[in-house]
C-alpha cells in the first residue's frame, strides 16, 4: 500500500524543471498578449494656419493614425560615426574654425542693436555640422553657415565664441574668445546733435 500512495504522489507533484517551464511559458504569453496593449497610436493634426501638431488623442471620428518605424534604443555605449574630429593642435590647427569678424577688441557700430557674425574654416563644413555661437557664455539657436546674424543685443562689452558641434551636439572644434564694444549708430547719432 506504501508503495501505491508514493506513484499517486509522485505523479501529482510536477518536477521543478517543469514547473520552471510552465512559469517562464505562461510569462511569456502574457507578455505576448500585454505588449500591443501598451503601444500608443499618434496622429498629425494640421490647422487652417498650417501648423503641425502630434497627438495621441483621436482628432476626430475618422482620423487614422500614423504609420510609424519602430523605435530603437541607443545606448551611451554606442559610438558616433567618425567625422574629421579636431584632435591634436595641429588638427586644430588644420580646421581654422575662427570668428573673422567683429574682431578681438573693435568697436561695433550697429543699427538696431543688430550684430553679424562672420567666422571661416580651412575646410567644407559637412552637412551634418551645426555651429553655435555664444554671446557672454550663453548659447544661441543653433546656424548651419558660417554667417549669423543676431538682434536687439545691448549696447556695451560683450564676448562671443563659436563651437563646430556635429547634430547630436560634439564638439568637433571651437573659436578663440573675441571681445568687442557695441555701439548704437541711432544713440552715436543723437550724441553728435
Amino acid at each position: 500500500m506504501e508503495a501505491g500512495i508514493w506513484l499517486v504522489e509522485t505523479r501529482m507533484k510536477p518536477s521543478p524543471k517543469l514547473t520552471m517551464k510552465l512559469s517562464i511559458a505562461l510569462l511569456l504569453m502574457l507578455c505576448l498578449v500585454v505588449a500591443p496593449l501598451g503601444a500608443q497610436e499618434i496622429y498629425k493634426v494640421v490647422d487652417a494656419d498650417g501648423n503641425v501638431t502630434y497627438t495621441d488623442e483621436k482628432p476626430t471620428d475618422n482620423a487614422t493614425p500614423m504609420d510609424l518605424p519602430e523605435i530603437s534604443v541607443v545606448g551611451e555605449d554606442v559610438e558616433e560615426p567618425p567625422l574629421a574630429v579636431a584632435e591634436t593642435d595641429l588638427e586644430r590647427e588644420a580646421l581654422g574654425f575662427r570668428i573673422t569678424s567683429p574682431e578681438h577688441g573693435q568697436d561695433v557700430l550697429a543699427m538696431d542693436n543688430t550684430l553679424t557674425v562672420n567666422m571661416a574654416s580651412n575646410i567644407t563644413l559637412p552637412e551634418a555640422a551645426r555651429i553655435v555661437v555664444f554671446i557672454n557664455e550663453e548659447a544661441q539657436p543653433p546656424v548651419s553657415s558660417l554667417q549669423a546674424t543676431f538682434e536687439d543685443l545691448d549696447t556695451g562689452e560683450h564676448t562671443l565664441r563659436a563651437e563646430l558641434q556635429t547634430a547630436t551636439g560634439r564638439v568637433l572644434g571651437s573659436t578663440d574668445p573675441v571681445s568687442f564694444r557695441l555701439h548704437s549708430i541711432v544713440r552715436e547719432q543723437r550724441a553728435e546733435r
